[in-house]
């Protein structure tokens, strides 16, 4: 049996020897910290060496002189080399050895094995960088069997000195088919080990001669990437020349080295070669200067976004936040007060992103500048960076004469404004002098009132605005001040629910229905019970019914509010919503509610059902018995396959007989008769 097809349990009785390896040998008591390391090595290497011992008791000791072992045990790990079967945990245990004596062993082995066993030494050598195998190894890329030679190269590679890529590089000359690829593969690898050992003149040449065109493309773009990169700034001309080359494979490499290749020198020959490139390299090198983060391009990645074609001048904006500075501000704005484009829209988004409280205050300072589309775009710059120091100028643009200008400021002002400021923005959806500019407020109060954590500040500064303002305001304030609570706001509410202006009872009404706490919920049973207004009517009973639903209180404060809502249903529809609300509150007295409206009203057999299966899933199990009973009136009296398929399911959670009872009753065709 060949070392490949050792068993799985081999292979798991050799991991756990790392946590207990005497327990596998079965020594008696396990090893203690008495035995010393020395000690243990020389039993593994009896081990090694017993004519008795298991292959598998072999394989655990390889295992563990790959961690413990010493020169000491290379004499019985070098006599396994030729061993078809523990050839590879031998290489396995030698490979990490430090001492000389390790890679001696595996260099004497190259005489002694062929085939696979020699692939596996030769592997060996070349995860040990051994050079001084390099001779050996150079002897083997002749060899007449493909895949010891292809291993020899790769060893070659690995070990990375001079020496070893002159054999390669003679190797590969006369190479041909398979053996070309695989050589040419060393040689890259030892083209990078020369690099990383800073002899980069060396590994230039030997990227230098994988470029050509006899070469696979992959293996093509690796070398000139490397060619380039080893050169350093050196490589500079040489990646300014492949960056105009039409060899997709070489151009790919420029590409990689762009972005590889360190250093201001570089940067600006690639921003120098900018203008001379076609529209479509121009954005790709466009995006690797970004990449490369540096500012020396910067000049000419605003004369592209000045005077490219429009996908280059967007891709050079998209650029700036990384390259860009203060200096950029004005043009920014310029471009995004241009006509709605990509390229405006470009920069816009840049005036958010570009870095630096310098460009900041720049743009803080162009509120109150220039014409009104550039002021607009720096308004609606500060606004989104959220940048509070820009709100005495935006409380100030909110008043200008130019209606763009309001608008875009009192809409930034949601985003700015703190505490201090909140009633000033309120006061500008009272003095509003237009409906574009009130809606234009109440959005900014919106967002403010949701950022700012002060709700009650909020709602008192709302307040004090009520008397002056005309009913549409009205209106808008009454919704601002259910959106943010409290005892004053919600006496105001109560107020206006009485004003003898329609619009503003209508508002003051439908801002109780969306009020958050139970506070409203007398207020809303009043209306439901007394007025004749269908319509104030619906808002209040759809309020009562939501918050006796969602409101974050007590269960049974809640059911209170629920029970009182029934108490003064009207319709079908009525029922429904108050199911909907019993449905998310699972009391004992919901559940007998439902209960009742599945028996006396057949019409809404399927939502109380449902209601009742929902309710039934949050009960105590104290309470199963009335939950069984309420489970076979739904699985009795709903029409509906899902609900009835939900009852069952619950009943057997329940794990109750009762459950089997309606499935067999409906089976014998007694429950379908009663239903006809």
């Amino acid at each position: 049996m060949s070392y490949a097809k050792i068993s799985l349990k081999i292979v798991l009785a050799a991991l756990l020897f790392a946590a207990a390896p005497s327990i596998l040998f079965g020594q008696g008591a396990p090893m203690t910290n008495s035995l010393s390391r020395q000690e243990e090595v020389r039993k593994l290497i009896a081990t090694l060496q017993s004519a008795d011992a298991t292959q598998h008791d072999k394989v655990v000791a390889c295992h563990r002189l790959a961690v413990i072992g010493t020169k000491e045990a290379v004499p019985a790990l070098a006599a396994l080399l030729t061993d078809e079967k523990l050839a590879h945990m031998a290489r396995h245990a030698l490979e990490p050895m430090t001492d000389p004596a390790a890679g001696a062993a595996l260099r004497d082995a190259l005489g002694k094995v062929q085939g696979k066993l020699l692939v596996g030494v030769i592997n060996s050598i070349g995860f040990r960088r051994d050079a001084k195998a390099t001779a050996a190894l150079a002897g083997l890329l002749s060899n007449s069997n493909v895949e010891v030679a292809a291993a020899a190269a790769a060893a070659l590679g690995r070990i990375g000195t001079a020496e070893a890529a002159k054999k390669l590089q003679s190797a590969l000359s006369g190479a041909s088919g398979a053996l070309k690829i695989a050589f040419a593969d060393a040689n890259l690898t030892c083209a990078e080990m020369l690099v990383a050992h800073r002899q980069r003149s060396q590994a230039a040449a030997i990227y230098d001669s994988l470029c050509g065109s006899g070469f696979p493309d992959y293996i093509r773009t690796a070398a000139m990437c490397g060619a380039i990169t080893a050169r350093q700034t050196g490589g500079t001309s040489l990646l300014v020349e492949q960056l105009r080359s039409q060899d997709e494979a070489l151009s790919a490499a420029a590409w990689r080295a762009a972005r590889e290749l360190r250093g201001a020198t570089v940067t600006k020959a690639l921003a120098a070669e900018l203008g001379k490139l076609p529209a479509e390299k121009q954005v790709l090198l466009i995006q690797v200067l970004g990449d490369r983060g540096d500012k020396a391009a910067l000049p000419a990645v605003l004369d592209a976004a000045k005077n490219g074609a429009p996908a280059v001048r967007v891709a050079a904006i998209r650029t700036f936040p990384r390259i860009g500075d203060a200096s950029l501000v004005p043009f920014l704005l310029d471009t995004a007060a241009q006509a709605d484009s990509e390229v405006a829209k470009a920069a816009q988004l840049c005036l958010v992103a570009l870095p630096g409280r310098k460009a900041e205050t720049a743009m803080v300072s162009a509120v109150s500048k220039g014409s009104p589309k550039v002021r607009c775009a720096a308004i609606e710059a500060v606004g989104q960076r959220g940048l509070t120091a820009a709100v005495p100028q935006l409380l100030k643009a909110s008043a200008d004469s130019d209606a763009s200008v309001r608008s875009a400021a009192i809409g930034a002002l949601g985003e700015t404004v703190e505490i201090a400021d909140f009633g000033q923005l309120a006061d500008l959806l009272v003095q509003a002098r237009s409906a574009d500019e009130m809606s234009a407020a109440e959005a900014a109060l919106t967002a403010a009132s949701t950022r700012l954590t002060d709700k009650a500040a909020c709602a008192d500064k709302l307040l004090t605005r009520m008397p002056q303002a005309s009913p549409a305001a009205k209106c808008v304030l009454l919704e601002l001040l259910a959106q943010n609570g409290g005892e004053k706001a919600l006496q105001a509410i109560r107020t206006a629910a009485k004003d003898p202006n329609a619009q503003v009872k209508d508002a003051a009404i439908r801002a109780l229905a969306e009020w958050p706490d139970l506070a409203a919920a007398p207020d809303l049973l009043q209306i439901v019970r007394t007025t004749g207004n269908a319509s104030h009517r619906s808002l209040a009973f759809s309020g009562l019914v939501r918050l006796g639903r969602e409101a974050e209180a007590p269960v049974a404060e809640r059911q209170k509010v629920l029970a009182q809502a029934l108490d003064c249903v009207r319709s079908d529809d009525d029922k429904k919503l108050v199911l909907s609300g019993l449905a998310q509150v699972p009391t004992l007295e919901s559940l007998r509610v439902a209960t009742g409206l599945l028996a006396s009203t057949p019409g809404l057999a399927d939502e109380a059902g449902a209601a009742v299966v929902k309710i039934v899933t949050g009960l105590d199990a104290k309470n199963k018995a009335e939950a069984v009973s309420a489970l076979e009136q739904v699985i009795n009296t709903a029409k509906a396959a899902t609900v009835v398929d939900d009852a069952r399911k619950q009943l057997r959670a329940l794990n109750d007989p009762a459950a089997k009872a309606p499935a067999g009753k409906a089976a014998t065709g007694k429950g379908k008769k009663k239903k006809r």
